[in-house]
C-alpha cells in the first residue's frame, strides 16, 4: 500500500487536468431528464392501476418507493454538482472538496437503494403473474427477492462503514486527515471488487427478469402475434439487463480517489441510467391498459371464453386455490299482457289458447370473474388467463 507522502504526491499531480474540465452539467441533465420519463411512466401505471383494479398492489408500493429514491438520487446530484462534483479535485477550494464529497458520497446510497426497490417491485409482480399457472415454480422468484435486498442491503453497509466510525476522513477539508484514508480506511480495491459482485448479481436479477416472462407467456393460449407482443412488454428487462453491464463496468473508478470529484462522473451517470431504467421497465407492462385495442375487443373476448369453455376443469388457470368470485344473482321472468290489461304468468299461458296476447321475457345474464390478484394482474399486462377470469379489465 501506498504511503501518505506517494498519496499527497500524486494528488499533487492531479493538478496537471484541465481546469476547467467539467462534467456538471451534464450529471445534472442526465439525471433530471430520466426521472422525469420515469415519473411519468410510474404516474401512468399507478394511474392504470387505480381506474382498472380502484386500488394498488404491493409491487407499486415498492416501485413508489424506487421512484422516491430516484429522485432524491437526481436532487443529490444536483446539490454535488454545485458545489463542483463533475470537475477535477485539486482545483476545487477545501470548503467545495468537503461539501462535494460530502453530497456525492450520498449519493451512491439512494442510487443503490432505488434500483433495489425496483428489481423487488418486478418481482413481486412475477410472484403475482405465476399465481396463475401451477406449471411455473415461484421459490426462485422468492429466492431473488431475498437475495437482491440482502446482497445491496450488504454492499451499503460496507461501503459506508470502510472507514469505521470515521466515515468523515472522505469529505474533511484538512488534507492531512485526508492522508490518513490509507491507514484508517479499508483497501479502496475492496470498493472495486464488491461493486463488481453487487453488479454482476443485479445483472443476473435482471436475466432472470428477462426470461421468467417468457417462460409464462409460453405457456398461455395466444397467437403468435400477441406472444411477441407480450414478449416485447414484459421481457423490457433486458435493457435494464444492459444498463447493469455498464454500471458495473464503470465500477472500475471507484478506487480511483485521487480525483473522486471526476473520475466519478461516468459512474455516476450510468447508475442513473440503470436505475431509472430499472424503474421504466418495470412499469411499462402495466401501462397496457391505457391504450385501445386496434380490433375489435368484443370478439377477441369472445374467442378467449371458446377457449375457455373448452378448457378442462383440471386446468391450470381454473384451479385457484383462495381466489374471491363474484356471481351474479340470475332471474328470469316472463309475462304475459291480455287484451283486457291483465297480467299472467307464463305458467298460466300455457294452458289458455293464445288470444292475442303480448308475451315479455326479461333475462339477466350471468357475470363471473375472479379478484384475486394474481389474475387481476394477468388481465392488466395482457395474459390470457387473466382476462378470461376478468373480461372488465380487458381492454376496450
Amino acid at each position: 500500500m501506498a504511503s501518505s507522502e506517494d498519496w499527497t504526491g500524486a494528488y499533487s499531480d492531479a493538478g496537471n487536468n484541465d481546469p476547467h474540465e467539467n462534467q456538471g452539467p451534464l450529471l445534472v441533465r442526465t439525471c433530471w431528464a430520466l426521472i422525469t420519463i420515469s415519473i411519468i411512466v410510474v404516474g401512468g401505471r399507478l394511474y392504470a392501476k387505480i381506474y382498472k383494479t380502484r386500488r394498488l398492489y404491493w409491487d407499486d408500493g415498492l416501485m413508489i418507493l424506487a421512484l422516491i429514491f430516484g429522485i432524491i438520487h437526481a436532487a443529490t446530484i444536483t446539490e454535488a454538482a454545485h458545489y463542483g462534483l463533475g470537475k477535477h479535485l485539486a482545483y476545487l477550494s477545501d470548503e467545495a472538496r468537503s461539501n462535494t464529497m460530502q453530497v456525492g458520497i450520498f449519493t451512491l446510497l439512494w442510487a443503490m437503494i432505488s434500483p433495489m426497490f425496483g428489481r423487488m417491485s418486478f418481482l413481486v409482480s412475477l410472484l403475482y403473474l405465476t399465481g396463475t399457472d401451477v406449471r411455473v415454480s415461484r421459490w426462485p422468484i422468492w429466492a431473488f427477492i431475498a437475495l437482491q435486498f440482502i446482497i445491496n442491503v450488504v454492499a451499503i453497509i460496507v461501503f459506508f462503514t470502510q472507514c469505521g466510525n470515521q466515515l468523515d476522513i472522505l469529505w474533511s477539508e484538512d488534507l492531512g486527515d485526508l492522508a490518513k484514508f490509507l491507514t484508517v480506511c479499508k483497501d479502496p480495491i475492496i470498493q472495486t471488487d464488491l461493486g463488481y459482485f453487487q453488479g454482476a448479481f443485479n445483472t443476473l436479477t435482471d436475466a432472470f427478469l428477462t426470461l421468467m416472462p417468457a417462460v409464462l407467456i409460453k405457456h398461455t393460449t395466444l397467437s403468435s402475434r400477441a406472444k411477441v407482443g407480450l414478449y416485447a412488454l414484459l421481457c423490457l428487462s433486458v435493457l435494464a439487463l444492459v444498463a447493469s453491464i455498464v454500471k458495473t463496468y464503470e465500477a472500475r473508478v471507484l478506487h480511483k480517489i485521487l480525483d473522486y470529484t471526476y473520475d466519478l462522473s461516468m459512474y455516476v451517470i450510468a447508475l442513473s441510467v440503470e436505475l431509472n431504467v430499472v424503474i421504466i421497465t418495470s412499469s411499462v407492462p402495466f401501462l397496457r391498459p391505457l391504450f385501445e385495442r386496434k380490433h375489435n375487443a368484443s370478439a377477441q373476448l369472445e374467442r378467449m371464453q371458446r377457449q375457455w369453455d373448452t378448457s378442462t376443469v383440471g386446468s391450470v388457470f381454473s384451479k385457484k386455490s383462495g381466489a374471491r368470485m363474484n356471481l351474479s344473482r340470475v332471474d328470469s321472468e316472463e309475462n304475459s299482457i291480455l287484451p283486457n290489461g291483465n297480467h299472467q304468468s307464463t305458467e298460466s299461458i300455457q294452458m289458455q289458447q293464445p288470444g292475442g296476447a303480448i308475451q315479455v321475457t326479461q333475462e339477466v345474464s350471468v357475470s363471473y370473474e375472479t379478484n384475486d390478484v394474481p389474475h387481476v394482474h394477468a388481465a392488466l399486462v395482457g395474459l390470457l388467463q387473466g382476462e378470461i377470469n376478468n373480461p372488465r379489465l380487458v381492454r376496450k
